[in-house]
């Protein structure tokens, strides 16, 4: 019995010397496992590239008709047909409705009629124009004739030959008293041929605008679209004081949206923009900027922006929202990282890169920083493994490992 007893107690020796060496195993391995991951820290890079870069802004607008046209008949009447229905799509120069002629047709015969009269008016005018020139230039020969003919009388009165009386009478016959009644009597034909001549003008004016009240009758669409709109009905009678119709093109339109004044001068004419109308579908669409008011709306003090988009099926519709994305401040081939990559340390900008299995701090100019992405100007190049998780844990020449990113 001792001698078992013994046996059981220097197993149980042995038993807590393993269960010793054990524990102090176990113990030393811990201790290796944390020295080891107190050797490196771990980080996410991602290589810096060269990108175009900017600050992309979304704004809300409208969708405006390419054109609308409301249509004001020029002529007053009673409607006799109309030869459209509200919806349908009309080509430019179609009838769209009529307006009774009858009145007007009778105004365009007077007027016709005028003119008539005052042509014949400016060929007698005329006639006499040239008669009175006629009898101008004949006395005015025999004038000249007897101013000849005085002379030589007047010689033989000296001389004797003639009588006193005879002399007399070459002196009246050579008279230019008659030119100065011939003169009159002709500048009062020109004045008359003027008058007739703006009494043919006069009347040409009131046919004309008869004819054009009789081609006002006739009201045809000024563009091709579609009819948005239909006032008239046959029977009724139009003025000029409301739109019958209205015409809407609609194989284009824009999106008009307003910008402030400190944003107006950082766009262009032809800038590309990415446009989208929800209601008609759901992806963006490229477009460009059309146009940029030159001055801002007097109400909202707002510079409206114009942006044209096809709409050959249709879809868009006046009057629906769209968005409009812009980019702005645009930096085109700059070198760009994350912008949680940059940290700022002692007043200065600085970046981690990792060079091996060792952070190495870079200090960086920055340039446009959109909240995602920033540009750098200075300090790191193209291809440089950029830590952008873990940098807030690493210093400069510390050991790191890459368990994330390139």
């Amino acid at each position: 019995m001792g001698k078992k007893f013994r046996h059981y107690i220097f197993l149980i020796i042995i038993l807590m010397l393993v269960i010793s060496l054990l524990s102090g195993c176990g113990k030393n391995l811990e201790d290796t496992g944390s020295k080891i991951e107190e050797d490196y820290t771990p980080v996410e890079v991602a290589s810096a590239y060269v990108d175009t870069i900017a600050n992309e802004i979304t704004l809300n607008g409208k969708v405006v008709a390419n054109e609308e046209i409301m249509i004001i008949p020029k002529a007053m009447g009673i409607v006799t047909s109309v030869d459209v229905k509200l919806g349908d799509y009309v080509e430019e120069g179609a009838i769209l409705f009529t307006i009774e002629k009858d009145d007007i047709l009778k105004s365009v015969e007077q007027a016709a009629n005028a003119v008539d009269l005052a042509k014949k008016s400016v060929a007698q005018a005329e006639n006499n124009i040239n008669t009175a020139k006629l009898n101008y230039d004949l006395n005015l020969e025999k004038i000249e004739n007897a101013q000849l003919n005085l002379e030589r009388t007047r010689k033989l009165y000296e001389e004797g030959a003639v009588s006193k009386s005879q002399l007399e009478q070459a002196e009246l016959a050579a008279s230019d008293k008659n030119i100065g009644v011939l003169e009159a009597q002709l500048n009062q034909a020109q004045i008359a041929y003027e008058q007739s001549l703006n009494q043919l003008r006069q009347a040409e004016i009131a046919y004309e605008q008869a004819l054009n009240g009789l081609n006002n009758t006739v009201v045809t669409a000024p563009i091709s679209g579609v009819v948005s709109s239909l006032n008239v009905k046959q029977g009724q009678i139009v003025t000029n004081a409301q739109a019958a119709a209205t015409i809407v093109d609609k194989d284009k339109v824009y999106i008009q949206f307003n910008v402030v004044e400190n944003m107006v001068n950082k766009l262009e004419v032809g800038q590309e923009v990415k446009v989208n109308v929800s209601a008609a579908f759901d992806e963006y669409v490229t477009s460009t900027i059309s146009y940029i008011s030159p001055t801002a709306d007097a109400r909202s003090q707002l510079y409206p922006v114009k942006v044209y988009l096809d709409n050959v099926d249709n879809n868009i519709r006046p009057g629906m929202n769209g968005k409009v994305k812009i980019n702005m401040d645009q930096v085109d081939s700059a070198i760009v990282v994350k912008s949680n990559a940059v940290l700022d340390k002692d007043g200065k900008r600085v970046i981690y890169v990792v060079d091996g299995d060792i952070a190495v701090e870079k200090e960086v100019t920055v340039g446009l920083d959109t909240g995602n992405l920033i540009e750098i100007k200075a300090g790191i190049s193209e291809g440089d493994k950029v830590i952008v998780e873990g940098q807030h844990y690493v210093e400069n020449g510390g050991k790191v490992k890459v368990v994330r990113g390139e």
